[in-house]
């Protein structure tokens, strides 16, 4: 017997069957590839093929996209009820960053279960917001236009000088060139990418997305989750660290909706984040936090930002100088004390990192007087339309670093939103140069080759500028890939290599 999922809009009331699509980019991560400690080298021994031919054992179709480093990347078909009838082909090299690979993985899956309900589990790294780039445009102004730059590499940042000037605009750290070393040696897709990969998908099938299951870090994202809103129906992802357990938890998730035989989108979404949670709690020392939403819900969130933002500038803007110090102060200690998420290599979670939980974030501002400007009410406003999102937080520490204390337990927490040089200290993530940069010059490389509908729909960029406009430029952060843990405990009393992929 086949499972399925139901109510869908597009045939509301009627159960549609279920097919996992699984997209898998490991090419680029040894850690992820040889999972676990190293051991495997064929594909067909990986433990995710395992998970998935367990998956399949429950009634579920299965497809999958896997890249491995050094390897063919590979096409993995099992169909219901028939793990052992299992398909793989080997396709060359797939460039896992380019949109159109993750496209045709939907359209096959719509296809294979024609109107089903796809449910897409998003493997490997994950960052939150990531700038779509035209590396060629970002060289070209480089070597072209500006011949005087010098880029020193620090431990801490990264300054920069052109021609003996500073090259910032009122703060925001738009400078005439890019960031010239990006992490690229990973095949991560970009927001852009990822939202128009789903909407090319939902084009050419005629359906949305079921549900997506961001089984990697930081994705549980505002502008990750705004932007595939329009082509999906639920989402589940985590805040922060996610840990990668190879697809272990997916066989638990298809048993519960086993033994129902149907359920709706929002009992499989929640599955796939207290499965998660079961695993990784079971194990010690993986503290993790998780939601998932109804994507509909995106559209009022968002509005709901612009609103905060909107009530944030009109403090800043029309606050005399005089009283403008004691403003930011207010500002920035609600974010200082706001449930902060990153990947700082020493991994402690504070006001310095670049993500910020929403929902804490209103929590704090409502404890600071803003009167007579409506930060409160827009505050409150977003915090209702957080309500229900969270699934779980944990309390703990991390494997990695026992000595360090990651809590999430409170109840204030939805998802995160990309707030770089949190603290004013003007130290930038490498991302914030083209967040903020959503009026780029047309007479200059078109680095960043699509935006994101969040930055150009919502005031939040504007805040965040405004909140800067007095913060003397220093420098960017080195431009470091995300890492993140696999799962500990693989093999008693010991710890998974060197126990870090990309997230």
């Amino acid at each position: 017997m086949k499972v399925s999922v139901q109510p869908l809009p597009i045939d509301a009331g009627s159960a549609r069957p279920a097919i996992l699509a699984v997209y898998a980019p490991f090419g680029s991560d040894r850690t992820l590839s040889d999972f676990p400690e190293g051991r495997t080298r064929e594909l067909l021994d990986h433990p995710l093929v395992h998970h998935l031919q367990a998956v399949a054992g429950k009634g579920v179709d299965v497809l999958a996209l896997v890249d491995r480093v050094e390897a063919e990347s590979a096409w993995i078909r099992i169909p219901a009820n028939a793990p052992a009838e299992m398909e793989v082909s080997f396709t060359g090299k797939q460039d896992m960053g380019d949109w159109r690979s993750l496209s045709e993985l939907l359209v096959r899956a719509g296809r294979l279960v024609e109107g089903g309900a796809v449910l897409l589990a998003l493997e490997g790294h994950g960052a939150g917001y990531l700038p779509e780039l035209d590396l060629g445009a970002l060289n070209a102004a480089v070597d072209q236009r500006f011949g005087g730059i010098e880029w020193r590499l620090g431990q801490t940042h990264v300054p920069f000088k052109a021609d003996g000037q500073r090259a910032v605009l009122e703060g925001a750290p738009v400078l005439p060139v890019g960031c010239p070393v990006t992490p690229t040696d990973q095949p991560v897709l970009s927001t852009w990418a990822l939202g128009q990969a789903l909407a090319d998908a939902a084009e050419r099938t005629g359906h949305p997305v079921a549900a997506i299951h961001f089984n990697n870090c930081f994705n549980m994202s505002v502008e990750v989750l705004h932007t595939v809103s329009p082509h999906a129906l639920f989402a589940t992802g985590y805040c922060n660290y996610n840990f990668f357990t190879a697809g272990q938890v997916y066989p638990a998730v298809f048993e519960r909706l086993a033994a129902v035989g149907t359920a709706g989108l929002a009992d499989v979404a929640r599955w796939f984040a207290e499965e998660n949670h079961r695993l990784l709690a079971a194990h010690g020392h993986e503290p993790t936090v998780a939601g998932t939403v109804d994507l509909a819900r995106m559209h009022d969130i968002v509005e709901k930002v612009d609103d905060l933002a909107d009530a944030l500038l009109a403090a800043l803007r029309t606050t005399g100088a005089a009283e403008r110090p004691a403003l930011l102060a207010k500002i920035r200690d609600a974010i200082d004390r706001a449930q902060q998420y990153d990947a700082r290599p020493d991994l402690d979670l504070g006001g310095s990192d670049e993500l910020t939980d929403l929902d804490s974030l209103a929590a704090e501002l409502l404890k600071a007087d803003f009167s007579p400007f409506r930060v409160a009410a827009a505050a409150d406003a977003l915090r209702g339309a957080l309500a229900g999102i969270k699934v779980y937080g944990d309390k703990g520490s991390p494997w990695m670093d026992t000595s360090k204390g990651w809590d999430f337990s409170s109840k204030n927490l939805a998802m995160n939103i990309y707030l770089p040089d949190p603290l004013r200290q003007g130290l930038w993530d490498w991302r914030a140069q083209y967040y903020l940069d959503v009026n780029p010059d047309p007479r200059h490389p078109k680095v960043q080759k699509h935006l994101i509908d969040f930055v150009k729909v919502t005031d939040w960029v504007d805040f965040l500028i405004e909140y800067h406009r007095d913060v003397p430029f220093v420098g960017l952060r080195p431009a470091r890939s995300v890492r993140f843990p696999v799962m500990a405990g693989r093999t008693a009393g010991r710890r998974p290599g060197d126990g870090s992929s990309a997230g």
